[in-house]
């Protein structure tokens, strides 16, 4: 084969040698994307467990609470309870009319 054969063909491999290095280099950039990505999402999902165990001892907590204040006060609770429900029913009763 001649000089300009091989050359010609040296070329060619030079060319797909720097195609195959441009794509590695975006598969690295995608990569590197996807990380941060990952990363950053990784973030958002501990805040919110963060924000959901906070809640979960509030609601906890006021549970706690109501639960005591029921059984402190049955009588108080049973009259506001009737009164409330007697004034739906009255309420609906006029609603009808």
């Amino acid at each position: 084969m001649s000089g300009s054969r091989y050359s010609q063909i040296e070329g060619n491999n030079d060319q797909k040698l720097n195609n195959l290095a441009n794509k590695l280099a975006t598969f690295r950039n995608i990569n590197q994307d996807i990380n941060d990505q990952a990363v950053d999402q990784n973030s958002v999902i501990n805040q919110i467990s963060n924000s959901f165990d906070a809640l979960s001892n509030n609601i906890r907590n006021s549970s706690t609470r109501l639960t005591r204040s029921l059984q402190v006060g049955n009588n108080i609770w049973r009259m506001v309870g009737l009164a409330l429900l007697s004034f739906f029913i009255v309420y609906n009763i006029l609603k009808l009319f």
